[in-house]
Parts: structure tokens; sequence; C-alpha cells
């Protein structure tokens, strides 16, 4: 008792000397900057942690690129049709479809819809940054992307047919179909797929389906991982040409 009696008490204890108050002034003085950035870093490890591991994992990519103008409706549309064509490759119990999509425009679409605005008294501005921007996108995707099943708009099907970038229709599927627009492509509204999704449909109706070879630069991410990832975009190809509604049911 007489110990505790004559133990300082703690409000006092502050005040005369300093104490708890007085350390963590002090050494917020000396280490504020350190403290700051290691307070920073570790938040942001933590954010990067937790996106980490709730991120799905992609089983596999769509490239749209062309005139049409996707929403956010429009892109869970689209993912949601692949979704229940292709498999589940990764093991999750679900097909996760990421739909890359480039909002392009050729010259002669671009003149196009300035002339039907005029028309209409309606004063229109073309954003050509972003329309460069989507095409250093699209080439970048061509070369070493991760998607293989393209949908595009003609002018940018034939620049990289011209560059040998596609297989052979008849090589994806056994053999060419016979509404094939050429060796490459067909339009992605005449594939069975194409006619039972609306998103497919909607799409302007000469979008071509058409198949990216296995990028030359695959090396970078495994051969044997890009090998495999390449067959399974293929076998998504041939059951697009095969699917029926009794099969996405």
């Amino acid at each position: 008792m007489e110990d505790r009696k004559n133990a300082p008490d703690a409000v006092d204890y502050v005040k005369r000397d300093g104490g708890l108050f007085k350390w963590l002034d002090n050494f917020w003085y000396h280490h504020k900057w350190k403290t700051i950035i290691t307070s920073f870093l570790l938040l942001t490890l933590l954010v990067c942690s937790v996106q980490l591991f709730s991120r799905e994992e992609t089983d596999i990519y769509i490239l749209y690129a062309g005139p049409y103008k996707f929403g956010q409706s429009d892109t869970r549309r689209m993912q949601s049709a692949f979704a229940s064509i292709a498999d589940d490759r990764t093991g999750d119990g679900k097909c996760n479809v990421t739909l890359v999509d480039l909002y392009m425009m050729s010259d002669e679409q671009i003149a196009g819809e300035v002339a039907k605005a005029e028309a209409a008294g309606i004063e229109v501005s073309v954003n050509y940054e972003l329309f460069r921007a989507n095409r250093k996108a699209f080439d970048e995707q061509i070369l070493a992307g991760d998607a293989v099943i393209c949908l595009l708009d003609p002018w940018l099907y034939a620049d990289v047919r011209d560059a040998g970038g596609f297989l052979p229709l008849a090589e994806v599927l056994g053999a060419q179909p016979s509404y094939a627009v050429d060796d490459y492509a067909v339009r992605v509204a005449d594939t069975p797929a194409g006619q039972y999704f609306s998103i497919l449909a909607g799409l302007d109706e000469d979008t071509l389906l058409c198949v990216r070879r296995m990028s030359s630069f695959s090396f970078f991410k495994g051969q044997d991982k890009a090998e495999r990832y390449h067959a399974y975009c293929l076998s998504t190809v041939r059951k697009m040409f095969d699917f029926t509604p009794a099969a996405e049911e």
C-alpha cells in the first residue's frame, strides 16, 4: 500500500518528466520522414497484396478493334458470351474473360461520320490522339499481346493479314467454311455463336473473326505455356463454329 501511495500518478508523471508524450514527440521530430515513407511503403504493399490475391486470373483474352463503342453493359455481355463458349483453363471453377476493346476508325470512316454530322447541323470534333493511342495498342497486341481470337474491322484485318499475322481457317478448323470471306476470316455474325449471342450479332456487320498466329515473342512468357494457351484459344474458336444453344445451356 505504501509503495502505491508513493508511486507517481500517471498524469503527474507525464507533466513532470514528459513520459510517453515526450518520447513520441522526440521520435517524430527525429524520424518523421522515415516513418512516413515506411508507412507509405507498407500500405502500398498491403494494397497490392490484397489486389493480387483477390484478382481472378484471366482464362482467355478477346481483342476487338473497330468503330463499335463498347459500354460497360456491352463488355459484360461480350465476356459472358465467350465465358459460355470457352472452357475453364485456370481450374478455378469458371471461365474468366478479358475483353480488350479498341475504338478505332479509318480515315474514310472518320470522313463519313463528319459528313453525316455536318449534314445534320451537328458540330463534331475528332479525337485523333485517342485513335493514335489505340492504333499503337492494337499493333502491340498483334505483335506480342495475349489475345489470339480477334474481332476486327476489315481495314485493320487487311493490314495484319497482308503482313502474315493470321492462321488460315483450314488450319484452325480442319476445313475452310463455305461462308469464309477469304482464307483467314469469316464475318463473326455468320458463325453459329455469332448468330446466337446478340452482342456478337450486334457488332458492325463486316466485323471479321480471325485467329492470330502465336507470337514470335512467346519465349518471354515461356514457350510451353504460350503453346498451351494458343492451343486452348484455337479450341475455343472451334467451339464457336460448333456452337449450339443446347451446348450453351
